[in-house]
């Protein structure tokens, strides 16, 4: 099987986004109501995105911008770092400096930015265009919207981090990074923690995961002198130094507890989110989950996506349910009433600073077979890190704890999916829930951009609880046929994965709010999948009414 045309589906992400009616024949009604406009994008904001370029290989960029916070938005300072392996850059990749650009934002939330880059990126293009839906003024969820490629990632306004921050309170940080290996696109990942002294020297433990072949659970690498996290410029730098070799990175930070780091080597190349870790326990209770991978099986190679929920008394799993939709073939064949999902329990145990999750009868990519898998398990502030580290397979996400099981009625969300129908394909989307409108109860519209942007088109769905597994709902969409799976997180966050045979995706819908509630999306920055072997997919047709 050739490796050239693998790519990351994009660690990392809610419900309706590749779903509605995407055919040209389509008249997207006028946006919902809400209460934005060009000045709720106001600072500089940390964006970032992984996915595909327009030929299927790994693409990924983290950068920051300005945004004047004024009617007719302007665009000002800011960086970006662009890595892909297809494009034949030197090491280490250097940042492009945006030098201006002009955004807008609708009453509903949804915008586009176009930066303006000095140099031309790699692609001989100076315009990077976003797409995005705030889910406040600090943030929001977001797809690159160019010819270039198309990936997910978040939108964070940006606050002052200084060194001594960092090093603060435990001054550990976990990191969940993924990407390719090379330019042949074989799929990468890794997790670990890191531990800052105040000059930002860096000590800790590393699990890597290289087209499923991992260190043994039980053997995380050492990453030792001169392993260095530094910020204070923009970007910062890190690099991280282990028996198995040397990764350097472009670091942007968010906030003392939240960094973005995006690789400058030029291979690996592997992007994601860095959280602080406040506790050295795993979480106890409840928590919802969604992953991302391969089946590895070599008659049925393709994109894996799981999610699901489980309770931890923080040495064991119990109540553990499943739901997966393996290279096209989902558990879920029918939407009314709700499929029940696959059960499941499991194990945690301590190990070196960090913990394995060890999952018993669980689908991970065995064409529908249960099985026990074992996964690296870092707690942060940004929930718990998973990597698969049983050498059967490179599966990775995100565990949270859950803190709420309804999906509130009368808000309006904004939404981000990621996945694949047999190429890179982004959404992004806003809508309301009623449940006054019987006929509608989702509705709004959606951005696409599978190859191509499209212009917005309707979205209209419905949304059922799982009155069995509370948290857990399936959301139908009525134009496009398409279902997804979602499980509550909080009282403003959700997260899903698609359960149809026409895509394999998974995404994160944030709750609007006023600004002073904060920035809602960051908690799903790191949601995302993993690479996925292209050549091997098997492309499906598009759901009567995608016109994809």
């Amino acid at each position: 099987m050739s490796l050239r045309n693998r790519f990351v589906l994009m660690s990392v992400l809610a419900t309706l986004a590749v779903l509605m009616g995407c055919s040209g024949t389509n008249k997207a009604t006028p946006p919902p109501t809400g209460g934005f406009s060009d000045t709720n994008l106001s600072g500089t904001y940390v964006f970032s995105t992984s996915g595909a370029d327009v030929d299927g290989d790994f693409l990924t960029m983290v950068g920051t911008f300005t945004a004047c916070g004024c009617v007719g938005g302007t665009i000002s300072a800011g960086s970006v770092v662009m890595n892909d392996p297809a494009l034949g850059l030197v090491a280490p990749v250097p940042p492009l400096t945006i030098t201006g650009g002009s955004y807008t934002v609708g009453v509903d939330g949804r915008g586009t930015a176009t930066l303006t880059t000095n140099p031309a990126s790699a692609f001989g293009t100076p315009t990077i265009v976003l797409d995005f839906v705030l889910t406040s003024s600090q943030g929001g969820l977001v797809t690159e919207f160019d010819n270039n490629g198309s990936g997910s990632g978040t939108l964070d306004l940006q606050s002052s981090v200084t060194q001594a921050q960092l090093a603060a309170g435990t001054g550990t940080f976990v990191f969940n990074l993924a990407g390719v290996s090379s330019s042949l696109g074989a799929p990468e990942a890794t997790a670990g923690s890191v531990t800052l002294d105040a000059s930002g020297n860096a000590t800790g433990v590393q699990d890597i995961n290289s087209d499923a072949a991992s260190n043994p659970p039980t053997a995380p690498l050492s990453i030792t002198s001169p392993s260095t996290v530094l910020v204070g410029t923009s970007p910062g730098t890190a690099t991280l130094v282990t028996s198995s070799g040397t990764l350097s990175f472009a670091v942007y930070a968010i906030s003392a507890t939240h960094l973005k780091f995006i690789e400058t080597d030029v291979a690996p190349v592997l992007a994601g989110d860095v959280f602080s870790q406040s506790a050295n326990t795993f979480p106890s209770g409840p928590l919802a989950f969604t992953m991302a991978g391969l089946d590895l099986n070599p008659a049925n190679e393709g994109p894996l996506v799981v999610g699901g929920m489980m309770n931890s008394s923080g040495t064991a799993i119990s109540a553990g349910v499943e739901d997966y939709n393996d290279n096209f073939i989902p558990n879920i064949t029918s939407s009314s009433p709700i499929t029940p999902p696959l059960a499941f329990t499991g194990q945690v145990a301590p190990t070196a600073g960090r913990f394995l999750l060890t999952l018993n009868t669980f689908e991970n990519g065995a064409d529908g077979a249960a099985g026990t898998f074992t996964f690296a398990a870092y707690p942060s502030t940004g929930g718990t890190q998973l990597l698969e580290v049983d050498g059967a397979g490179i599966t990775g996400g995100v565990a949270y704890p859950q803190g709420s099981t309804s999906f509130a009625s009368g808000q309006g969300y904004g939404l981000n999916l990621t996945g694949t129908n047999g190429a890179e394909v982004d959404d992004i989307a806003e809508f309301t829930y009623s449940t006054t409108n019987t006929s509608t109860p989702l509705s709004g519209l959606i951005d696409v951009n599978n190859g191509a942007p499209t212009l917005p088109q309707n979205f209209s769905g419905s949304y059922a609880a799982d009155t069995t597994n509370l948290g857990r709902g399936l959301i139908t969409t009525i134009t496009g046929g398409v279902n997804l799976v979602s499980y509550t997180v909080d009282s403003t966050n959700s997260i899903f994965i698609e359960i149809d045979p026409y895509q394999v995706a998974l995404g994160s819908i944030g709750q609007q709010a006023s600004e002073s509630q904060g920035a809602i999306a960051t908690r799903m920055a790191s949601l995302r999948p993993r690479a996925a072997a292209r050549a091997a997919w098997k492309k499906k047709p598009a759901a009567v009414g995608q016109g994809r």
